[in-house]
């Protein structure tokens, strides 16, 4: 069943979210403003990757990801950010340094170094990242991890922000007919790009239909809308009714960023925030943006043998590491390691 569209999605004024949340948002959206400046800096620059100079943030994936229960223990909900999407990481505890530090590959980088510079695990504060290819790949995986929060019977959510691409692999559609099916605690985030492709057709309200999920759709809505339509979706899912699907319609920067002035207007006057503490928010979020940009520059590479060390295991690989003859001809065998047809002769 498809729940109906909330009254920000109708156009009307939601109301205001109470101090305590609103306050977050508020930092959320003053630091991620910053980090998207300092970042398009930094790569123009030279610290960053020259690609990174058109980086932007989706200010509403941290109003959706801030909804979500949040813990430092490992105990909350469980997010995938996204790749190079720090908004909902931000939300779920993580620093704009360690975000820095990721995506420069620094020895200091919560991943060291060994991610791809797309997104990182920790699973203490919620956080579970992917380095390889995308394609849906993380639906598939947090619908695993949303069907054993409910075999446990633990009141926790899965959260994935997936590209718009996702949906034409068929990873994706295995990963949310799973979790239709099985009725598992998952949102799923499909982030559009900007501006749109328009050779994409693809109808995501249909899709979630045909595999009898939820479904909403966020465009230019006021952050309390955002946020209401996120914390019903995981009311929804923690119920037992199943997953939801969330369209974020592209918008461009300034619009983006016009939502978060909007909301930080209407903070001052319903929740109570004067303007001495919307000051001190913003010189707050805007400290932990600086510091970590100047700091970028000092931060050492990785050691060679942090950044070449095994990911998967802990164990020392067997080396050749696939198999014990060689695959192809003129592959020599690493001294000391017994022929397998000797191995079966004996």
């Amino acid at each position: 069943m498809i729940p109906e569209p909330t009254d920000s999605a109708r156009g009307h004024a939601a109301p205001a979210l109470g101090r305590r949340i609103s306050e977050d948002l508020l930092y959320l959206g003053f630091q991620g403003r910053r980090l998207e400046a300092s970042v398009r800096s930094l790569a123009r620059s030279g610290l960053l990757d020259s690609g990174l100079a058109g980086f932007r943030i989706d200010v509403r994936t941290a109003v959706v990801a801030r909804a979500m229960r949040c813990a430092p223990d490992g105990r909350g909900d469980l997010c995938h950010p996204g790749p190079l999407s720090p908004g909902p990481a931000l939300a779920f505890g993580a620093t704009p340094l360690e975000f820095l530090r990721h995506v420069a590959r620094k020895g200091t980088t919560p991943s060291s170094a060994r991610a791809g510079g797309l997104s990182w695990t920790d699973l203490r504060r919620g956080m579970i990242g992917w380095g390889g290819p995308r394609a849906g790949m993380m639906t598939q995986i947090l619908a695993g991890a949303a069907l054993a929060f409910r075999q446990r019977g633990e009141d926790r959510v899965a959260l994935a922000f997936e590209g718009r691409g996702a949906l034409q692999s068929g990873g994706w559609h295995e990963g949310i007919n799973l979790a239709g099916a099985a009725r598992v605690p998952l949102i799923v985030v499909v982030e559009d790009s900007f501006p749109a492709d328009p050779s994409d057709s693809t109808d995501v309200g249909a899709v979630a239909a045909s595999y009898g999920v939820g479904f909403s759709r966020v465009g230019a809505e006021p952050h309390e809308g955002i946020f209401r339509t996120a914390a019903a979706a995981r009311r929804r899912a923690a119920k037992g009714r199943g997953p939801t699907l969330v369209e974020l319609v592209p918008l461009p920067d300034d619009d983006l960023w016009a939502l978060h002035d909007a909301f930080a207007e209407r903070a001052a006057a319903e929740a109570g925030i004067g303007e001495s503490e919307l000051k001190a928010i913003e010189r707050a979020a805007a400290a932990g943006v600086d510091h970590a940009s100047a700091r970028l520059e000092r931060e050492p590479a990785p050691a060679a043998r942090d950044a070449l060390a095994p990911v998967l295991t802990g164990a020392a690989p067997l080396a050749p590491w696939t198999r014990r003859d060689p695959s192809a001809p003129g592959l020599s065998r690493p001294a000391g390691t017994p022929d397998a047809g000797a191995s079966d002769a004996r």
